[in-house]
């Protein structure tokens, strides 16, 4: 994981019981979650080693590519250089199962010599039952190793597996990893309906090995899981809570690490700390870029996606986010466009009643808007030195009207209440400018307060207010943006806009599979609690941005807008039946 790197001997190993098994895993709660959110920020390069497994689990979600074949070695060690170039921090090698390449030892060597902060594998982990690869893996620099194991019995692992003695062999060789106190050790287990009762007891037996670290994945709809197996995998969420929050509870103890992954963030109430981080989505896309970029260059529909399979996908939103960005690219007209680039001329945008400018100074908006050809114009800069002059008599900017200036400080927003000018202010409420807004109720005729959206939780919890709170003790009434009706209290919540962002478009005016999940992630994946089905807002509320619910966990958000007694429950199975 991303924690600051230890001196070194020679080889370039790391002393002692690793990192995550010795003094990080003792720190306190706070600093534990900050390294999980460096870890999962953190540049990686996954390397695929073979299209072949000697394990054939039930719920494998790779089966599709396997053809029984090794990658070849020039591609592999090419991948690896190239990746180390492009600046990623971690190398991990997997498959397929990644030991069963010939030359795994020699990968490992060549990311520890190309520079790599760590190098990991995810493995069934029965190679490591052999001492001498077990020693020659460490000797040439593999840090951590990620035991795939799905059972704390023979019996139950080696049915999920589909192959016979695979415990016995992958237990011997985790035992043996965590014995030599040269790997970090962690394992990762697919929960899903035949071992999800068993969950507890087997972190519980896993701890008592000496494993401090679990990636608990939920099972999806992909690869094996979705044949005929699937009745005797995906399980019921709301029948099995009782045995999920009491594994999840095992990350309160401050030297056991707890990752969720895919995970329905709504089922994660009371342990959101835990909900995957949603920079994650970056490598899920990855892994699919190809499918994806088929599906925007050429219209050719995801194979997935069909309603049944859909509603079991942690990767919903984000598809069905994807089509609502297509729609918003091919309509004559949108609520806004968030302009940050110039494109070709070639390429013809949607109409809209304004345009947000996203620059540094007034000078490059000034570039960005001479191909815009909105009635209105809205600013968001770093700086808004030289507005008051721009703006003239006319209170026109470039020859527009100025709709509004988006304030991210309590600079900004002084330097623009300054500027003569009847633009509203879009102010980003924070600890900062909270006072301010306190000082000030005569401003709510101008201002819009809006909730920021955070790419770290750390951020969120530094700079976001107590919502409720502060929007309760408010004598005034304001207009609000990016807040939920539940939490709005006497204030006005803004609807929210349809907005086409630039910044997911490539050169040729088309969406781009990249761009569009970084905006995603920024402004795109929302959660509601499973309660917000029983609230007539439901369909028109998109919930809170996941890094909001993360810091400040689903607990605030109870509707007060209840339906009809008798639409209440149903409202509630919709929201439910997506997960």
């Amino acid at each position: 994981m991303n924690l600051p790197m230890k001196p070194q001997i020679e080889s370039g190993l790391e002393t002692g019981f690793a990192d995550f098994q010795n003094d990080a895993l003792m720190e306190r709660e706070g600093r534990k979650d900050e390294s999980h959110e460096e870890a999962a920020h953190e540049k990686r390069n996954w390397v695929r080693l073979s299209y072949d497994c000697n394990n054939h689990c039930t719920f494998c979600l790779d089966s599709d590519a396997h053809n029984g074949t090794m990658r070849s070695t020039l591609d592999i060690k090419v991948q690896i250089i190239e990746g180390r170039k492009r600046g990623a921090e971690r190398l991990i090698l997997s498959g397929g199962e990644p030991t069963m390449h010939p030359n795994f030892l020699d990968f490992v060597k060549l990311g520890n010599r190309a520079g790599y902060r760590k190098v990991q594998t995810v493995t069934n982990g029965r190679m490591f039952k052999y001492p001498e690869f077990l020693n020659r893996a460490a000797d040439n620099g593999l840090n951590e190793i990620t035991f795939s194991l799905h059972g704390h019995t023979a019996k139950l692992h080696d049915a999920l597996v589909g192959t016979p003695g695979a415990f016995v062999e992958e237990t011997a060789g985790l035992k043996a990893a965590l014995a030599s106190g040269r790997f970090i050790v962690n394992v990762d287990i697919v929960i899903n309906k035949q071992n999800v009762k068993h969950l507890p007891e087997m972190l519980e037996t896993f701890i008592g090995w000496g494993v401090k670290e679990f990636d608990l994945l939920h099972v999806i709809p992909f690869g094996n899981a979705w044949t005929q197996a699937r009745d005797h995998l995906f399980y019921d969420l709301d029948g099995n809570l009782e045995y999920l929050q009491k594994a999840f509870s095992y990350a309160r103890r401050p030297d056991i690490h707890i990752w969720l992954n895919r995970f329905p963030p709504a089922y994660a109430e009371g342990f959101e700390d835990l909900i995957q981080d949603p920079y994650k989505l970056n490598d899920e896309v990855r892994g699919r870029r190809e499918e994806f970029d088929r599906y925007l260059a050429f219209g050719q529909k995801l194979q997935c996606r069909e309603p049944d399979r859909c509603k079991r996908c942690y990767l919903q939103p984000l598809c069905d986010g994807l089509d609502v960005a297509l729609e918003a690219r091919r309509a004559s007209s949108v609520d806004a466009l968030r302009v940050t680039q110039v494109l070709p001329a070639a390429v013809t945008l949607p109409a809209a009643p304004v345009a947000e400018l996203i620059a540094e100074h007034l000078s490059g908006a000034e570039e960005l808007a001479k191909y815009i050809t909105t009635p209105a114009l809205a600013l968001e800069l770093r700086s808004y030195k030289g507005l008051s002059e721009a703006l003239g008599p006319s209170t026109n900017l470039f020859g527009k009207p100025l709709s509004y200036c988006i304030a991210q400080d309590l600079n900004a927003a002084r330097a623009l209440l300054a500027v003569n000018g009847t633009f509203d202010i879009h102010l980003m409420l924070t600890k900062e400018t909270a006072p301010f807004i306190e000082a000030h109720p005569e401003l709510s005729n101008r201002v819009v307060l809006v909730q920021p959206n955070y790419d770290r939780v750390t951020d969120a919890l530094a700079n976001d207010v107590d919502l409720p709170t502060f929007l309760a003790q408010l004598s005034t009434s304001f207009r609000l943006q990016n807040v939920p009706a539940c939490l709005a209290k006497h204030h006005t919540a803004l609807p929210d806009l349809r907005v086409l962002d630039v910044a997911m478009l490539g050169p040729d005016g088309r969406v781009d599979m990249k761009g569009y999940t970084r905006r995603f992630v920024e402004d795109g994946f929302y959660s509601k609690a499973l309660r917000c089905g029983g609230c007539s807002q439901n369909a028109s509320c998109r919930g809170v941005h996941v890094n909001w619910v993360r810091a400040h966990s689903f607990a605030p958000l109870v509707p007060r807008f209840n339906q009809p007694d008798g639409l209440i429950a149903a409202a509630s199975q919709r929201l439910k039946s997506r997960y």
